[in-house]
């Protein structure tokens, strides 16, 4: 048993620092519109990729950005949803000596939903939609490890009536390969 679970642990190290990636997230939480009945009720991983950029650097901080390519499961009343969506991130990293370097964060990608009806009176009319989000956290262990709070939803933008939207309140956590 032993030797399984290090030559697990090992290939996954190993995997980590060859893939193309150099984030990995964890996310979990509810939807605040419409709400479900069990909270948590949200599930979201995702993979990110850093820009390697520093604009308009200030001795409070710089603004960044990652892509970020990201899978959630979610349940509302008797449905189970499912999407996946690509996010540019913009991040607004401040600089800290302490043991917290904290950012805010937004970013609009696209996405697609398995259901459109998810309640029996929220309907989302079309599965591919439009992925908004905002969020602030802090990064420790010298930038390894971030945890955070995000705000996510999903909308077709008005292409298609109705256009209810769906909410999301999430705490992230974040682990950089790099």
């Amino acid at each position: 048993m032993k030797k399984t679970l290090f030559t697990l642990l090992l290939t996954a190290a190993t995997l980590a620092n060859a893939a193309p990636f150099d984030t990995f997230n964890a996310a979990i939480g509810e939807t605040t519109r419409p709400h479900g009945e069990n909270t948590p009720n949200t599930l979201r991983l995702s993979v990110g990729w850093d820009w390697g950029v520093r604009w308009w650097e200030t001795s409070v901080g710089y603004l960044t950005g990652y892509w970020e390519f990201a899978g959630g499961a979610w349940r509302v009343q008797d449905t189970t949803a499912y999407d996946v969506d690509i996010v540019p991130m913009f991040r607004y990293q401040f600089k800290s000596s302490g043991w917290c370097t904290p950012f805010v964060e937004a970013g609009v990608g696209v996405a697609y939903l398995t259901e459109h009806k998810i309640a029996d009176d929220h309907d989302l009319t079309s599965h591919p939609q439009f992925s908004d989000r905002i969020g602030a956290g802090c990064g420790f262990d010298a930038g390894k490890q971030e945890l955070g709070i995000n705000f996510h939803h999903f909308s077709n933008a008005g292409l298609d009536r109705p256009n209810p939207g769906v909410d999301f309140l999430l705490v992230r956590y974040g682990y950089h390969f790099n």
